[in-house]
């Protein structure tokens, strides 16, 4: 998968799916999040993007 067709379907699912509004929606439930929800929001939605396995 090259890098101009990660780009084109990152911004399809962008606009279609309206992604970057509803991660920035969520809020976080624990007082000591050493990262932010959207970032770990972000990272599970590209790895199923890309389905790596554990």
């Amino acid at each position: 998968m090259n890098k101009s067709y990660l780009k084109q379907m990152l911004t399809y699912f962008s606009k279609v799916y309206h992604l970057g509004e509803k991660i920035n929606t969520l809020n976080k439930k624990r007082v000591k999040s050493p990262f932010e929800i959207s970032t770990i929001t972000f990272v599970v939605l590209f790895a199923f993007m890309l389905q790596i396995r554990s």
